[in-house]
C-alpha cells in the first residue's frame, strides 16, 4: 500500500481502496538494458515504475536510435495504448534496475470505477505527452543542435528544480543529452562547455547545476 501512495494518481485514495489496488497489481523486476515494453506489443495494462530510470526509444531498422524522453520512479506509462487500445508506439527499456508494477486493463477498469478522478488524471497525462511530442518536434524542425541541447537542459532542470528546489541535472550523461536533443555526443559536450564558460551552467563531476533564468535568456533570439 505504502508503494502505491508514492504515484500522484493513488496519492488520495483511501486506505481501503488502497488495499484492494494493491491486491491487484503485479510486481515485475528488470535488470539494466532489459526491455520493459516492446515497440508493437499489444497493451496489457497500466506500468508504474515504482524504482529505478527507464528511458522511452524508437529504434531504426539500421540501429539508429531515437529517444524520447526518460521516466525515473515513481512515475506511470502505457496509457496511451491502453486508452486507444493500440500497440505500444515506443520501447520502454531500463537504464538501471527497474522494478515496475502493473495494473491490467480490467483491473485498471476496476481502479477508475472505484477513484472516477484517475480517469481525469490518466486524460491530463496523455496531454502533457502530447504537448512535449509536439514541443520536441518543433524544435528538431526549427531549431539548431544547440538551441535543442539547452531545451533539453531547461526541461530537465525546470523538472529537478520543481521536484527538489535546485535544478541539479544528475544520471544524464551528455550522450543522454544528445540523443534528446537529437544530435551527436560531441555537439552537446561542446554546447556544455560553452554554456559552462559563460556561467549559465556549472559542472560539477557528473551532475550539472544550471542557472534557469540564465539558460531561459540563453535561448532568446538574438
Amino acid at each position: 500500500m505504502g508503494k502505491l501512495r508514492r504515484f500522484s494518481l493513488f496519492a488520495n485514495v483511501s486506505s481501503a481502496d488502497a488495499e484492494r489496488l494493491t491486491a491487484m497489481l503485479r510486481v515485475r523486476r528488470y535488470p539494466k538494458g532489459a526491455f520493459v515494453v516492446t515497440r508493437g506489443e499489444r497493451a496489457a495494462g497500466l506500468y508504474l515504475l515504482s524504482s529505478g530510470r527507464a528511458k522511452i526509444t524508437i529504434a531504426s531498422p539500421d540501429g539508429k536510435e531515437l529517444v524520447l524522453g526518460h521516466i525515473d520512479g515513481p512515475a506511470h506509462f502505457g496509457e496511451v495504448s491502453l486508452v486507444e487500445g493500440q500497440p505500444h508506439p515506443a520501447d520502454v527499456v531500463a537504464v538501471t534496475s527497474v522494478e515496475v508494477l502493473m495494473i491490467d486493463a480490467r483491473s485498471l477498469a476496476e481502479v477508475i470505477r472505484l477513484q472516477p478522478r484517475i480517469a481525469v488524471s490518466l486524460i491530463g497525462a496523455l496531454s502533457e505527452r502530447l504537448s512535449e511530442t509536439i514541443g520536441r518536434l518543433e524544435d528538431l524542425t526549427f531549431h539548431d543542435a544547440a538551441h535543442r541541447v539547452m531545451r533539453v537542459l531547461l526541461n530537465i532542470g525546470t523538472a529537478r528544480y520543481e521536484l527538489t528546489g535546485e535544478a541539479l541535472i544528475a544520471r544524464y550523461t551528455h550522450y543522454d543529452i544528445a540523443t534528446l536533443a537529437g544530435t551527436s555526443r560531441e555537439t552537446a559536450s561542446r554546447v556544455i562547455s560553452s554554456l559552462a564558460r559563460d556561467e549559465v551552467l556549472e559542472v560539477r563531476g557528473r551532475s550539472i547545476l544550471v542557472d534557469l533564468d540564465a539558460l531561459a535568456r540563453a535561448m532568446r533570439p538574438a
